[in-house]
């Protein structure tokens, strides 16, 4: 049995911790969120933190210091 895109083996997954230094630079490039532009938001908080880390999104678990950090900004 094959694994497919979006489950990864423990190997092939990266973990990136974003310090808050890098959620506030995330932050910076955000235009508009999905409460505020429900047709013009599309591209997720976490897509933007992989562009910012250099990320693969396709194996990369991002994490924060601070467990509050990222919920808050992803919603």
């Amino acid at each position: 049995m094959t694994r497919d895109f979006f489950d990864p083996t423990p190997e092939q997954q990266n973990v990136v911790l974003v310090n808050t230094a890098t959620l506030h630079e995330a932050e910076r490039l955000i235009e508009s969120c999905e409460h505020c532009n429900p047709d013009g938001a599309e591209i997720s908080f976490d897509n933007i933190l992989d562009r910012v880390t250099g990320s693969d999104p396709s194996v990369t678990d991002l994490h924060s210091r601070s467990p509050g950090e990222m919920s808050e900004l992803q919603t």
